[in-house]
């Protein structure tokens, strides 16, 4: 006390009865310094006292603060997260570097209402023909592939030097086949016939020489004039009777009856297999020539390597552990042998396969030398990709093109729901989740200034002002809505470890493009190519600007609680603060 008096005289002294001079500024600016330090540390100090006595009011505060914090993180966190991976998802294309396919499909509905020719081409490139008794001796196991193109019928892969060089920056070829293999076991089979056994008729007449038929004319007319001298007319009935007495028939006329002696035919009538057991799988002619578009690409191999030269495969994971296939393996197809050199992880677009090979040995095993019948284009730039698409869709007659739109609409599972799912309530969510933060802690930071009017009104009876008590309660509501802030990031950044700790996986299916053989699989009993389905594991990144949001939003909460206190307490008269003393 004594030394303020002493202070506050001194600065009397400075200020009045002295000389100014630079150091006597100085040393009141020093002072002025002081002052505010004190007055600073005064409120800091007061602040502290207030948030650490009432720490279970502070500790409640910031909890729900941190929780709503937490919340929003979260939240679009996920949201993020999913809508990256179905960005990948929706757009499969994308994945074997291409914007646009081209193929000359025609859907198994569609077949009747085109031309002749078109519809003849199509059957014809899918016909199953296959002769039993060229695969081998009866008794012996066979095994045949035929391979068709379905619904996706080929065209001249010299129709890819009318594309347009402007609008397509590269591209690639392919050939998808469908393989039907076929195995069994050639048997031996005959037919045997009894003939024979027929008794037969017959009548044959002799013709007689010339003499006689002289000698038969003459006696005829001598019978015909003795019945004359009788009186008898030779052409009446009884004429006639009386002439086929007196004269003889010159033909002679043999009568006879044989029969066909009985015997047994046995012909074989050559092979046929009776447990013939049908297996489809589809194949794939890759571009090898392109590493960045194509069917698959290199950076898809997840064992061994890529395709680098002829009589080399690559077979999908799944398609390898059906059928117990190893690396450096062999496989026959068409009864050609290949090497298996790779085990390929295909992402999710619409041109899937089992087996996929390079082009030029898909269409030596087709028999379909220069046929192609899948076209990948990688437009200039984003501007050029409908222009890209409406020029290579005149290519030819039936070009169809397909887009990342297209793709997009034969996306199912659970990504995309979630994703959907995601995309319609955080909206909603985030929306509930603020408001109900405001209100919270707007009630609780209110119920705390009401358990305060002792306090209040004793700080108003003293001399404070109404902003100082103003700047009092806000200043509270800030540390607290920094410590809830800080306490949110934590929470969130918890709940998004453990969510990828869990290695939380969402499936993503795209259907197979309908390649046409379901007309064969149906009578062959095949398998259906429904397309790839793919395990997504859901990876939450946050991102530092999804940090700060979630801050501003317990910052701003409590702020806001911090301003409908502080009005309420500078309303508050010291005689209405005493009278209502607690």
């Amino acid at each position: 006390m004594h030394c303020r008096m002493i202070l506050k005289y001194f600065k009397y002294l400075l200020r009045s009865n002295f000389k100014r001079s630079y150091f006597s500024n100085l040393i009141l600016l020093s002072y002025d310094h002081f002052i505010k330090i004190k007055k600073i540390m005064f409120y800091l100090r007061y602040l502290w006292a207030e948030l650490t006595r009432r720490w279970s009011k502070t500790l409640t505060i910031s909890l729900g603060l941190a929780m709503a914090s937490a919340i929003i993180i979260t939240i679009i966190s996920v949201s993020q997260s999913l809508s990256t991976a179905q960005d990948k998802v929706l757009n499969p294309l994308q994945n074997v570097g291409t914007d646009i396919m081209v193929s000359r499909t025609v859907d198994s509905e569609e077949i009747q209402n085109l031309d002749d020719a078109t519809r003849e081409e199509a059957l014809n490139d899918n016909r199953i023909t296959m002769d039993f008794s060229k695969l081998g001796e009866p008794g012996e196991q066979f095994a045949n592939d035929t391979l068709m193109p379905g619904s996706m019928l080929t065209f001249a892969s010299s129709e890819t030097e009318k594309l347009d060089p402007s609008l397509v920056k590269t591209y690639a070829t392919g050939l998808v086949l469908n393989v039907v293999h076929q195995e069994g076991t050639i048997p031996k089979l005959a037919a045997e016939i009894e003939t024979g056994g027929q008794r037969i008729g017959f009548s044959q007449s002799f013709q007689v020489s010339d003499a006689d038929r002289q000698a038969f004319m003459d006696a005829q007319q001598k019978a015909m004039e003795e019945l004359k001298s009788k009186g008898i007319d030779p052409n009446s009935e009884e004429g006639q009777k009386l002439m086929r007495q007196s004269v003889p028939n010159p033909v002679s006329t043999v009568n006879g009856e044989v029969e066909v002696p009985k015997s047994v035919i046995r012909q074989e009538i050559g092979s046929f297999s009776t447990d013939v057991k049908t297996e489809n799988f589809t194949l794939a002619g890759v571009d090898t020539s392109k590493n960045d578009i194509g069917l698959i690409l290199p950076n898809q191999i997840v064992e061994g390597r890529y395709l680098e030269q002829p009589g080399e495969v690559v077979a999908t994971r799944a398609f390898a552990q059906k059928k117990n296939y190893s690396l450096n393996g062999t496989i026959t197809i068409a009864e050609k042998e290949f090497t298996l050199v790779g085990i390929v992880d295909p992402k999710l677009y619409t041109m899937s396969a089992d087996l996929y090979l390079s082009l030029t040995d898909a269409q030596q095993l087709a028999g379909r030398d220069g046929r192609i019948n899948v076209l990948l284009v990688k437009a200039s730039n984003a501007d050029n990709v409908k222009l890209a698409g409406e020029s290579a869709a005149g290519l030819f007659p039936g070009a169809k093109v397909t887009d990342a739109s297209e793709t997009a609409q034969q996306v199912s599972g659970s990504l995309v729901s979630a994703a959907s799912l995601t995309d319609k309530f955080i909206g909603v969510t985030s929306i509930i989740v603020v408001l109900a933060a405001f209100i919270i802690v707007s009630l609780l930071t209110i119920l705390s200034v009401n358990k305060r009017v002792r306090e209040i009104g004793t700080l108003k009876a003293i001399g404070w002002k109404n902003h100082l008590i103003i700047r009092q309660i806000i200043a509270e509501n800030i540390v607290i809505g920094v410590i809830g802030a800080a306490l949110g990031i934590g929470l969130a950044l918890g709940a998004i470890a453990l969510l990828n700790h869990y290695d939380i996986s969402l499936s993503a299916t795209v259907a197979g493009t309908d390649n046409g053989f379901g007309f064969a699989r149906r009578f062959l009993g095949g398998e259906n190519n429904e397309g790839v389905t793919a395990s997504v594991q859901l990876n939450v990144i946050y991102t530092y600007t999804v940090l700060a949001l979630g801050s501003l939003i317990a910052l701003a909460a409590s702020l806001f609680a911090g301003a409908l206190a502080a009005i309420k307490a500078a309303k508050m008269k010291p005689q209405e603060a005493f009278r209502n003393l607690e």
